[in-house]
């Protein structure tokens, strides 16, 4: 429950930050949009953290904490792998690729026959 309040200051001042700066460009878009995603995970945390207060035998509210600590794992491995600079991994430009590379090796079999 205290994360969940202490992320919430954490975001309310980051936004004071982006706002303080005045600038519209689509990486600060990227970063309101993550801090407002950040705020409701941290608001659902602070929900669930006061059910298990009330109710302290509801496995549901535990269930959703640990689903949302996996989740922001997650999100924490990627965005720091983004910060050091590694090649980008997603699903998407894989399967891009993937099919890029397939259509290419048809192609180049078509031309050698």
């Amino acid at each position: 429950m205290y994360l969940g309040a202490f992320g919430l200051l954490f975001v309310a001042a980051s936004m004071l930050a982006l706002i303080r700066r005045r600038q519209v460009h689509w990486a600060t878009l990227r970063d309101a949009l993550f801090l407002l995603a950040l705020a409701a995970t941290f608001v659902i945390q602070l929900v669930q953290g006061a059910d298990i207060i009330a109710q302290p035998h509801n496995p549901a509210a535990v269930n959703t904490i640990a689903i949302l600590v996996v989740v922001s794992f997650l999100i924490g491995i990627a965005r720091s792998w983004e910060l050091i600079g590694g090649p980008s991994m997603g699903l998407t430009k894989e399967v891009t690729e993937l099919v890029r590379g397939h259509q290419h090796g048809a192609d180049t079999h078509q031309q050698q026959q």
